[in-house]
């Protein structure tokens, strides 16, 4: 038998051994009996061409993840719509408040300007005696009632009496009052005050008064004011030489978040220590109830905040030339706010309650 016989019928061998196989004929793979090669290779070129084919649609929802899929840190690649155009979710509390969506201001026009909580305190077992917070305290007291709150001073406070005071102050029906204050005087630490025994974390001031704990106070102005020391660092200060030009010669119903409305006022930056004066005060507070008496009626808070600002970090610095590392240092108050609206202090027509010292 020649070589060339001898192929075809080594090749219709192994045809027949696939057929009884049930393989393709020339191929590994099993298929259909007696279907030609150019066939099964058009058909497999036509099939990854199908293959290619992509609805990019379907491919985009097949990576949106369900709600149970998504992670805390997933949060900022949520999809959003606009509060008014959507009445799902909807907040687990409602409560009412007279304030028109679009407002730029909060109403300010209650019955009462509302309740100003001020702790005092002055007198530590481990600590330095505070001088000068005494007059802080009643000039800051004159100066609010002058703004019609109801001012109620507590001194020398433990953590379990501050707490239970903020706590009741938060349970009372605010409905017919414009707003809050909490002033805290006392010896402090980063994230830290002091009270009579011991220490408790800065935000114990304001948790209690979130728009889910205290309903009434709801989308109404909650405004802090800490005077403490938040660390033990200094600040220098910068000379700043001015230079003059030549021409120059000298009701609806909408949701808020749970922490809106609030606004925080530190003495200083966080690590930076908080100056007082023995006799006159400290220069937070002094700042304070000068701006409120001159400028509380007319101006908005933060404006009045911003020029507290000024007024302590130029009119201000310590002397003490007998210790150099305390002498001819500066400070800077520091204000945090989530408010959504200006505040303003417009003259009630009924005379606020006064002061209580409790």
């Amino acid at each position: 038998m020649d070589e060339k016989n001898t192929r075809t019928s080594e090749s219709e061998g192994q045809e027949n051994k696939d057929r009884n196989s049930g393989r393709c004929p020339g191929t590994s793979e099993p298929g259909k009996l007696g279907e030609p090669r150019e066939a099964r290779e058009t058909k497999k070129v036509k099939e990854e061409e199908e293959e290619e084919v992509v609805d990019e649609a379907s491919v985009a929802a097949r990576y949106i993840p369900s709600s149970s899929e998504l992670e805390p840190s997933d949060v900022d690649g949520w999809p959003f719509r606009r509060a008014k155009d959507t009445s799902d979710g909807e907040p687990s509390r409602v409560v009412t408040i007279h304030n028109d969506f679009d407002s730029e201001t909060y109403n300010m026009n209650h019955k009462r300007r509302g309740i100003a909580l001020i702790f005092n305190n002055v007198l530590f077992s481990k600590m330095a005696y505070r001088t000068g917070s005494n007059k802080d305290c009643n000039d800051l007291a004159t100066a609010l009632m002058n703004l019609d709150f109801e001012v109620r001073i507590y001194t020398d406070s433990t953590t379990t009496t501050i707490s239970k005071v903020l706590r009741n102050a938060a349970a009372e029906d605010h409905t017919d009052a414009d707003c809050l204050i909490v002033t805290v005087m006392s010896h402090g630490e980063s994230s830290l005050l002091y009270s009579a025994d011991g220490l408790y974390p800065v935000d114990m001031l304001w948790t209690p008064f979130t728009a889910d704990r205290s309903p009434t106070l709801a989308g109404k102005p909650k405004l802090f004011f800490i005077q403490a020391c938040r660390g033990d660092q200094l600040d220098d200060g910068v000379k700043i030489m001015q230079v003059r030009d030549e021409t120059d010669s000298r009701a609806c119903s909408y949701s808020i978040p749970t922490f809106a409305d609030i606004m925080v006022a530190y003495s200083t930056l966080d690590g930076f220590y908080s100056w007082r004066n023995p006799d006159d005060g400290s220069w937070f507070i002094q700042a304070i109830c000068e701006e409120f008496n001159i400028n509380g009626r007319t101006r908005d808070l933060l404006t009045l905040m911003t020029f507290v600002n000024r007024r302590v970090a130029i009119n201000y610095q310590s002397y003490v030339p007998h210790r150099s590392s305390f002498h001819a240092k500066k400070q800077i108050p520091s204000v945090v706010t989530m408010l959504t609206r200006l505040v303003y202090f417009p003259k009630k027509s009924v005379q606020s309650p006064g002061l209580e010292y409790l």
